[in-house]
C-alpha cells in the first residue's frame, strides 16, 4: 500500500501529534483562549473575529486566523475575507501581532492571490507556518509561510494538514491531497511529506491507513 519516493526507516515508531501536556487552546465567541497546565484560562484576544486556533511545540505561541469582514478579495471561489493570520503568546497582555494578511494579485502575476485562510499549523521549530486558503472553486490550497524571510510558498491542493511533533517522523506533514483527475473529479489521498513540502510517499486514502501509518502498522 505504501509507495515510498526514498528508502524511510520508520519501523515500530509510533508518532504522535500531540503539542504539550495539558495545554490546548479553543475559541469561544470568536476570542482565543489559552488553557494553561495549572487549569487557569487565560483569554487572548477580544476581536471577535478569530478562529483555527493552534499551538506551537512549546506551548510559547498560539498561530490563529482573524476574519476581515470589511475586506474582501474575488477569487476563484467567489468572494472572501481577505483574512489574515496572527500569532499570539500564551501569556495575559503578551505580545500579539498580524503575520500575514490576504492580498490580491495582478492578473498577469505568476503568484496566487491568498485569501480565506484556515487550518494554520507551526513547523516543530515555530519558524514556519503552515496554513490552507481558499482561493479556487473547487478546492482548497496548502501553503508555507517563512516566518525569517516572510516569503510564502505553495505546496499543493489540499483538504487538510497535521503536522507531526515526536518520533523519527518529528516535522514532517501528514496532508490530506486533492488530486485532480484527467476526466472531471478529483481523488483525494493521505501523503507523507518532508518539512520543505516534497513529497515522501503516499499512505492512503482512508482515516484508517493513516492510525496504521502513526501506529507503525504498516
Amino acid at each position: 500500500m505504501y509507495r515510498w519516493f526514498r528508502p524511510v526507516a520508520f519501523v515500530a515508531v509510533v508518532f504522535s501529534s500531540a503539542v504539550g501536556f495539558g495545554q490546548t487552546v479553543s475559541i469561544k465567541d470568536g476570542n482565543v483562549f489559552y488553557n494553561a497546565k495549572d487549569h487557569r484560562t487565560i483569554q487572548i484576544t477580544s476581536s471577535g473575529l478569530d478562529s483555527d486556533p493552534s499551538l506551537s511545540v512549546n506551548t510559547k505561541r498560539i498561530i490563529f486566523v482573524r476574519r476581515t469582514p470589511e475586506a474582501k478579495i474575488a477569487t476563484g471561489a467567489g468572494l472572501l475575507d481577505t483574512n489574515e493570520l496572527w500569532v499570539a503568546d500564551t501569556t495575559a497582555g503578551g505580545d500579539t501581532h498580524r503575520i500575514l494578511a490576504g492580498h490580491q494579485e495582478k492578473v498577469d502575476s505568476d503568484r496566487l492571490s491568498l485569501a480565506g485562510f484556515s487550518s494554520p499549523k507551526f513547523s516543530t521549530d515555530a519558524r514556519r507556518v503552515y496554513f490552507l486558503a481558499q482561493i479556487a472553486a473547487t478546492s482548497e490550497h496548502l501553503f508555507m509561510l517563512d516566518l525569517r524571510s516572510q516569503q510564502v510558498h505553495f505546496i499543493c491542493r489540499a483538504l487538510a494538514i497535521e503536522v507531526l511533533h515526536s518520533g523519527k517522523c518529528a516535522g514532517f506533514l501528514i496532508v490530506l491531497k486533492d488530486i485532480p483527475r484527467v476526466m472531471p473529479g478529483h481523488v483525494c489521498r493521505y501523503w507523507l511529506m518532508d518539512p520543505d513540502g516534497k513529497d515522501v510517499g503516499e499512505i492512503g486514502d482512508k482515516e484508517s491507513d493513516v492510525r496504521a501509518f502513526k501506529t507503525g502498522r504498516f
